[in-house]
């Protein structure tokens, strides 16, 4: 992720250059934090429960779904028609994970094309589902995308 590039007419708005007492500085800068993409991957790879997101024709749907990751890829386990229907019409999807611990929260968001890969993955074999009923499939999301903001809660 890169910064996009700023030219002397945009430099003077930047509340860095005009100190902490400038007119332009926003105090939500020192709350929030982008974080890179391997900050997301970090935190990815530490948690196990995600909402996918996709649109269908009638509406935007929002399902929980336990993953793992492997590589850079996100993978779960799913019976769920609305989602494998995503899937085959190659829809864009999303994944969404968070954490708050008290003091930070996190927030990271996955969107990419998703596919069913071959059953005998092993990645399958490692999801553990906060429902225990049969799965029709896995699915694997290669994200083009992952952004994610740090919140600091405990800032003054």
């Amino acid at each position: 992720m890169e910064a996009a590039a700023t030219g002397p007419s945009n430099e003077a708005k930047d509340p860095r250059a005009q100190g902490a007492g400038g007119l332009d500085a926003n105090p939500l800068d020192e709350l929030v934090v982008t974080l890179d993409a391997d900050q997301c991957w970090e935190r990815l790879h530490r948690s196990r429960i995600a909402r996918v997101a996709f649109r269908t024709q009638e509406s935007l749907e929002i399902i929980p779904v336990n993953y793992v990751t492997e590589t850079r890829k996100l993978a779960f386990a799913t019976s769920s028609s609305v989602i494998l229907d995503a899937v085959h019409s190659g829809r864009e999807i999303l994944m969404e994970v968070d954490e708050h611990d008290g003091w930070t929260a996190w927030s990271v968001v996955a969107r990419g094309t998703a596919h069913i890969p071959d059953t005998r993955h092993v990645t399958a074999q490692r999801i553990r589902s906060m429902l225990a009923t049969p799965k029709r499939a896995t699915v694997v999301l290669e994200p083009t995308s992952v952004t994610g903001r740090l919140f600091d809660q405990a800032a003054p």
